[in-house]
């Protein structure tokens, strides 16, 4: 009787550790983008998967799928929020495609932002995480944060050089389905289309459109180069990239895998500035390679062609004041 007991107690034993082992099992999230693979959203994402797995010594990991395969921008977005997507990732601004983030609309005001850096200041300001904040009580998406710099966006074209916007009139320019970036073309004479990204390369192939809006580094490893011979760097909107999480699967989680997480996309961003410079070199060094013709815009005409309907929104798209507040950090 008393080996039996000796027994058992070492099977209770043997079963306690199994149940430690199977508590420290790797938890592995999936992390859906609407980018295709050669492109910063891609980058980002890596980054980020693989700070999380030396963070949490292996026992977390990222399965990366890109090019909306698991559906476009506003099914991303739902399914975060529906806890059947662990996490979405995606440029900041894209933010707006839940109903609560609509003051985030002021970010596609063209020239809000001088610069990159200026963009950043944005990021790291009480302004900033006070509008996300809103957001993050409203819908329960958590913001786990920004994980990478994007190129400023610019417009090519196909057959036509543009330095002016009486350049772009009539051209069908593919856009996202951005309201303020459809509205911008349109005031710079353009027939905006707005095309996902996972179709983009086969509508510029195709002649749908006559040109798109997007970023160098994007525009370059997409290979959209291919169909478009005419880069203009008109840099009206700049932005990053941005990292969320489900409510549910957040909830779930330790304090301890939480904090991997909030680390991991910190490292994630901190090494994506460290890289976008090169980056951005690296890309327009690649233009004349592709046969790519840059042009030099006339910025003034393109700010001045857009005034009257960014000052039209202020009060109506965002809050009033929020466009100025921002344009002067």
């Amino acid at each position: 009787m008393k080996s039996l007991r000796n027994l058992a107690a070492v099977c209770a034993l043997g079963l306690s550790g199994w149940a430690s082992i199977v508590s420290a099992q790797e938890v592995t999230l999936t992390l859906g983008h609407i980018a295709p693979p050669q492109t910063t959203y891609q980058d980002a994402a890596i980054r980020f998967s693989e700070n999380l797995s030396e963070l949490s010594g292996g026992t977390m990991g990222v399965d990366v799928v890109p090019g909306g395969a698991l559906g476009g921008l506003a099914e991303l977005w739902a399914q975060t929020r529906s806890n059947s997507l662990d996490l979405h990732l995606i440029d900041i601004g894209a933010i707006i495609a839940m109903q609560e983030a609509r003051p985030f609309l002021v970010l596609f005001a063209p020239y809000l932002f001088v610069d990159q850096d200026h963009f950043r200041r944005y990021i790291e300001s009480d302004v900033f995480t006070g509008m996300m904040a809103d957001v993050e009580s409203q819908t329960g998406v958590v913001y786990l944060g920004y994980v990478g710099d994007r190129p400023p966006r610019v417009v090519t074209t196909a057959k036509t050089p543009v330095t002016t916007p009486a350049d772009l009139q009539g051209l069908k320019i593919r856009t996202p389905q951005h309201p303020f970036i459809i509205s911008t073309f349109e005031n710079w004479g353009a027939a905006p289309t707005p095309i996902g990204a996972a179709e983009l390369l086969i509508s510029l192939k195709s002649g749908v459109v006559d040109g798109q809006d997007n970023g160098i580094i994007d525009f370059v490893g997409g290979g959209y180069a291919e169909a478009n011979k005419f880069f203009a760097p008109i840099d009206y909107i700049h932005s990053g990239i941005g990292l969320w999480m489900s409510p549910d699967r957040w909830n779930a989680l330790s304090a301890e895998q939480q904090g991997w997480l909030k680390e991991a996309a910190a490292a994630a961003g901190q090494e994506g500035r460290a890289l976008h410079h090169q980056m951005m070199a690296d890309a327009f060094a690649k233009l004349a390679e592709l046969g790519v013709t840059v042009t030099e815009p006339d910025m003034d005409a393109f700010r001045a062609s857009v005034t009257q309907m960014v000052s039209g929104m202020d009060g109506k798209a965002w809050p009033e004041g929020l466009y100025d507040t921002i344009s002067g950090l």
